[in-house]
């Protein structure tokens, strides 16, 4: 369900003929388009990169992706296929649609700059580097990206204010791939994993090539921090869910995926993640031909390798690299360097003089020797059209450079850092076919954003120890479906110097193999010789300073520079072994890509002026004058200042001006200005409402003949009829959409009341146009059904329920979500057109031939002349005159029409009828009608009807005066139809009266009960209470409980039949032996809750106590009864006490002064053997003793034990006594 928001603008009368339309164009281009992208031809920001970058299918299809998916995703496209760009695309169409204006960038410190110049050359967004602390205080004014490390964005990601960026893009996302399936998940992962989950940024983008490199816990890691990002619980489960279903090998490797998992797998992962392989995209790649062109250093060169050896020794890192860069670039560049810093004392005097004597007097350098003879060499393979692009990183060295090849006749372009007015007219001539220039040397300060692809030969006339610089440079020429099948890369180098065996030959190798691999941060990374350091003192450029400073301080570097090259070409194998790990983990996205609910089908905006139309009549509207200038420029003018303004990215090149086109900040000002107050174009229909309405009246009332006297406007209602012009906007949390709805308004729906006021003409300002008619509610209703607005709404009310369903059992996540998909809806009522007209309704008074006012109710349309509503006309019974019909009025007594003054009302109920059938009440002298009068029963006087009162008795009617009250029952009744009680003395009604069967006394029955035995009346004082059932008795009924002494009821009592006795039911128990029913403190209980008499209990032989015969049980030793608490469990009860003493567990000895006579009475029940008690318990009434004898027999060899129940009153064994073995299990009887 949609929530609603509505609301109305200010609106003033347009004051030009031509107002209301540029307004309702600024309204059209002030829209806010959804983020809904299907095809190519929905982009809106393509004017922002159109010139700049021919974006490839796979790359717009990212684009769609992305907007599929709001707000999250990830782009997992291989290497090579410039993800870089699909996020620039992503971040300009936000822009674009005023979704964002500021983006975190979060990448590797090595791609920072690579981010910084595709962002501004390509998309013309303006972005900052920001590293360490900086990024705390890092902002722009308007649009633009701050770029910063992993690094830096874990430090101090919680200092940056919540709302400065609304979008976050992660580049390189494997980097937080451990956060899962490891011991201790690195910090940075986890702090981007609570980032995320906070929801801190309303869109996130997440980019990597490499989504698995190790193991599967590096999807499970990604997925986790996309489905946080998202507000969803992990689709993968918890960690050990995901081990058991999906890792093959044991939890710690986790490289190997189960077969049977493997489309699960993939269904999961690219429900997430977006995917192109390089086969998908279908797009050539030029080879890269890597090769070191060595040539043979002048001895000048070597003298000054040597000059610099030692000294450089001495100096700190950053000195060191500037002055071995200059020196592999040109002896200019050297001298240049030294004397700066020899100025800054940054190195000693004698050092720039020792370089400077060398180089002011050195021939033509190796290197420019070598370049000359390249070049010789491609003119010869190629006269007319051969091409060469040179790079340098010093503008000493491109000087050098240009001076020489210009001296062997030679048209050069330059490129650097001052050289962008020129640069177009330079790439241009060297594109020509055959190029006027053949040669561009160009500096990485001056040729970002260059695409130079024409050419397919480039020289590194000096190389950047910075590898990301070196592949900036090869991509200017080696690019995406290049029409060349290879480049050359030719890296100029000093032979047998420390250019050669450790520059030349480390980067050499990295190229070749970045070539392959792609992407060169995870291939330095992989090698070990590169790391993420805020400082940059571990990069590849710090290993190559340590090497080429050891070398040139006499140390042999082979074995180091060896195992760098190893350690890349090891990284390369490994990476290559990932990428076929990843597809042959993941495939493609065939029948595995993301499935959401079907696209929203919205219309186009159909906009009624074009951009320049617009512009110009906005100007002209707003009081500025535009005059035609040259070149496709106009001058507009206001207010003294002055502007040149085109509409065409290339017109006036040369002049100053702004650009005014659909999304430029120009534009959108103008835009601002115009839709700034609302206007409407609203006709007021009516001159003089009042006095027409008048007019109208009067002539009404003459049809009739009647004499008009007054009229009065009583209500005025204000009728608008035309076109409300809704803008309506529905929101969700990271997407909104804007329509302008024209809603028809008829006056049958829209209109107001009001009072007199509303007789006044319309205002030119409208602040409240529900004060002359506008139905705000009816005008939502109309608003809301836009197509277009219902589709967006079910688009996201579906994309809602996925969402919710993804958010698992977690309420709170669940309910984040429902707000966030829910669309919310604003309406803003912004012009009207149309015409405002008003409907009076008035009071006119007039007379017939009396003085009898007569008025009625007219509806009158002043400018139409016309009523809207009148009184119908009908004939007077009396009088034939034909009168409105509320003039007219009923007989209530015959049912004839007749004007009102000729009929009489009743002085009592205002009923009217005919002065024939009236009559006056005898009570109260009024009159009323006949059929409101009768007689009453006690007087026989005629009286109006309500003033007599009905008897509750007899339903006899009279005057008031007969009536008293009934005082128990309130009713009233004639006075001869009332008694006095004999109880109470109180007045009562003589149908209710009852007489006490005891003494004879009459009253109300309300004063009486009722004998529950007789049925009989009895007063309260007279009766007896039974003190069981609380029932009244006569005296003489109730009896006593023997036990309890209470008085009750008989059949409240039972006799007992123990004991004789009559008692309460309730103290009574059943025997469950003979149903018998016996008081319950003389019956015995069984443990069960059963009962007996006394005389059906049994004695419990053991315990002298009597038992229900329940409890009893037989003891299987010595045939006597015994309680059961005494008695062993199972099917052969026996007596515990003296299975105890059998057992030996027990030795008791009780009554030991009685064991010699007891051992006599043993040897005579036994028979035969010596006989001696060895221990006796005694019962508990004392009266009897388990014994357990020692029998000895065949001359005492055997030995056995008996059990036996000895009597001490009776001095003599009772029942039987068993005799046995005692065993490792106990003892055991003998059969």
């Amino acid at each position: 369900m949609t929530s609603l928001n509505f609301q109305t603008r200010i609106l003033r009368r347009k004051t030009t003929p031509e107002e209301y339309r540029v307004y309702r164009a600024g309204l059209e281009w002030d829209l806010t388009d959804p983020i809904v992208i299907e095809k190519p031809e929905d982009i809106k920001s393509e004017s922002r990169w159109r010139d700049r970058v021919e974006p490839y299918n796979h790359q717009v299809t990212n684009l769609i992706t992305f907007c599929r998916r709001l707000p999250v995703t990830l782009l997992a496209d291989d290497v090579g296929l410039g993800k870089t760009i699909s996020a620039g695309l992503i971040i300009s169409e936000l822009i674009s649609r005023s979704r964002l204006s500021k983006i975190l960038v979060v990448c590797p410190k090595l791609l920072g700059p690579q981010w910084r110049e595709e962002l501004l050359t390509k998309f013309n967004i303006p972005s900052k580097i920001a590293i360490g602390k900086d990024l705390i205080e890092a902002d722009l004014e308007e649009n633009g990206a701050i770029i910063t490390t992993y690094n830096s964005a874990r430090l101090h990601l919680d200092s940056i204010p919540q709302d400065r960026f609304q979008m976050l893009v992660l580049d390189e996302a494997h980097k937080l791939r451990n956060l899962y399936g490891v011991e201790n998940p690195p910090q940075v992962a986890t702090r981007f994993r609570k980032a995320l989950a906070e929801r801190r940024f309303r869109f996130v983008l997440m980019l990597t090539a490499t989504p698995i490199q190790n193991r599967l816990w590096d999807l499970y890691s990604l997925v986790d921090l996309l489905t946080v990002a998202r507000g969803h619980q992990n689709p993968f489960g918890s960690e050990g869910m995901f081990a058991r279903k999906f890792i093959a090998d044991n939890r710690e490797q986790a490289r190997q995926l189960k077969a049977e998992a493997r489309d699960e797998f993939r269904s999961i992962v690219y429900g997430y993640m977006s995917r192109v392989r390089r086969g998908d995209a279908k797009l050539s790649f030029p080879d890269r031909l890597v090769q070191m062109h060595k040539v043979d250093p002048t001895a000048a060169e070597l003298q000054l390798i040597s000059a610099i050896a030692k000294p450089i020794q001495l100096l700190n890192r950053l000195a060191q690299i500037s002055i071995l860069q200059a020196l592999t670039s040109s002896p200019d560049a050297l001298m240049a360097q030294l004397n700066n810093m020899a100025r800054k004392g940054t190195v000693p005097q004698e050092l720039a003089a020792t370089v400077r004597a060398i180089v002011t007097v050195m021939p033509t350098s190796a290197k420019l020797q070598g370049l000359g003879g390249l070049i010789d060499q491609l003119k010869g393979e190629n006269p007319q059209r051969w091409r060469l692009v040179v790079f340098t990183g010093r503008l000493e060295t491109q000087t050098t450079i240009q001076a020489f090849l210009e001296q062997h006749g030679l048209k050069v372009g330059i490129i650097n850092g001052s050289s962008g007015a020129r640069n177009q007219d330079t790439i241009a001539r060297f594109r020509k076919n055959p190029p006027d220039c053949h040669v561009i040397v160009s500096t990485e300060a001056g040729s970002e954003g260059i695409n130079l692809q024409v050419a397919n030969m480039l020289v590194n006339y000096d190389l950047p120890w910075n590898p990301m610089i070196v592949e900036q440079r090869i991509g200017r020429v080696q690019r995406l479906a290049s029409e060349h099948a290879s480049v050359g890369i030719f890296n100029i180098m000093l032979r047998g110097t420390f250019e050669e065996y450790i520059v030349g030959r480390l980067m050499e190798k990295l190229q070749m193999a970045s070539h392959a691999i792609g992407d060169i941060e995870a291939l330095l990374e992989a090698s070990g010789i590169s790391g993420e350091d805020e400082n940059g003192e571990t990069g590849f450029d710090e290993k190559i300073r340590q090497l080429v400073i050891a070398a040139l301080a006499g140390m042999d570097m082979e074995a180091a520079t060896r195992k760098a090259i190893e350690s890349i070409d090891k990284a390369k194998r490994i990476m290559e072994l990932e990428e076929e790990n990843i597809n042959a983990m993941l495939g493609g996205m065939e029948g595995a890509g993301f499935v959401g609910p079907r696209a929203p089908t919205l219309p186009g905006v159909v906009r009624s002026m074009k951009p320049r139309d617009f512009t110009l009549a906005a100007f002209k509207s707003l009081g500025v004058r535009v005059t035609p200038q040259p070149h496709d420029l106009y001058l507009a003018e206001e207010n003294g200042g002055r502007e040149h303004i085109r509409f065409e990215e290339s017109a006036g090149a040369g002049t100053r001006s702004t650009l005014y086109a659909p999304g430029t900040a120009g534009f959108l000002r103008l835009v601002g200005r115009v839709i700034a107050t609302g206007v409407h174009e609203v006709q007021d229909l009516d001159q003089d409402p009042a006095k027409e309405s008048e007019e109208l009246a009067r002539r009404w009332v003459l049809t009739f003949g009647g004499m008009p006297k007054e009229v009065e406007v009583e209500v005025v209602r204000r009728c608008f009829e035309g076109t409300a012009l809704v803008r309506v906007r529905a929101t969700v949390a990271h997407d909104s959409y804007e329509r302008l709805v024209e809603v028809s308004c008829s006056p049958t729906e829209h209109h107001a009341q009001t009072d007199r006021s509303g007789l006044g003409p319309l205002p030119p300002t409208i602040e409240n146009p529900i004060t002359f008619g506008l139905n705000i509610e009816s005008l939502a209703d109309a608003a809301k059904l836009d197509a277009a607005i219902s589709e967006f709404s079910r688009f996201y009310l579906e994309r809602r329920t996925q969402e919710m369903q993804a958010a698992g059992g977690d309420e709170r996540k669940k309910k984040k979500l429902e707000d966030e998909f829910t669309p919310r809806l604003e309406m803003t009522l912004v012009a009207l057109e149309g015409s405002l007209h008003r409907q009076l309704k008035v009071q006119v008074q007039y007379r017939f031939d009396t003085d009898f006012k007569y008025s009625s109710t007219l509806t009158t349309i002043p400018h139409t002349g016309e009523l809207g509503d009148a009184p119908e006309l009908g004939l007077c019974a009396q009088s034939g005159k034909t009168v409105p019909e509320t003039c007219l009025n009923q007989c209530q007594i015959t049912g004839e029409k007749v004007l009102q003054h000729l009929l009489i009302r009743s002085e009592i109920s205002s009923r009217l009828a005919l002065p024939e059938h009236t009559v006056l009440c005898s009570l109260s002298g009024k009159h009323v009608l006949k059929d409101e009068a009768e007689l009453s029963a006690v007087s026989g006087c005629l009286v109006a009807s309500s003033l007599l009162k009905t008897s509750a008795l007899s339903g006899k009617r009279a005057e008031a005066g007969h009536f008293d009250v009934c005082e128990f029952t309130k009713a009233e009744a004639l006075n001869t139809e009332l008694a006095m009680s004999e109880v109470s003395e109180k007045r009562y009604r003589v149908d209710e009266q009852m007489r006490s069967a005891v003494s004879g006394k009459t009253g109300h029955k309300s004063e009486f009960l009722i004998c529950h035995e007789t049925r009989q009346p009895l007063l309260v004082s007279e009766a007896e209470q039974c003190e069981v059932s609380s029932h009244y008795v006569k005296p003489g009924i109730l009896e006593e409980c023997a036990i309890t002494k209470k008085r009750v009821l008989p059949l409240e009592l039972e006799r007992c039949a123990a004991t004789g006795k009559r008692a309460l039911k309730r103290i009574f128990v059943t025997s469950s032996l003979s149903e018998a029913r016996i008081l319950e403190d003389v019956a015995v209980r069984s443990t069960a809750g059963k009962f007996c008499a006394p005389i059906e209990a049994k004695l419990c032989l053991w315990s002298g106590r009597k038992c229900h015969p329940d409890d009893l049980r037989v003891c299987w030793l010595t045939d006597l009864p015994i309680h059961f608490e005494f008695a062993t469990a199972g099917r052969f009860p026996r007596l515990e006490p003296l299975v105890d003493l059998l057992n030996g567990t027990k030795r008791t000895a009780n009554e030991s002064q009685l064991w010699e006579v007891i051992a006599t009475k043993v040897s005579v029940v036994m028979g035969k053997g010596r006989c001696r008690v060895v221990a006796a318990i005694l019962s508990p009434d004392r009266l009897h003793l388990a014994i357990c004898a020692e029998v000895r027999t065949l001359l005492g060899f055997r030995v056995r034990h008996a059990g036996m129940v000895y009597s001490i009153n009776d001095h003599s064994i009772i029942g039987r006594a068993a005799q046995g073995e005692r065993t490792l299990a106990g003892w055991a009887e003998l059969k």
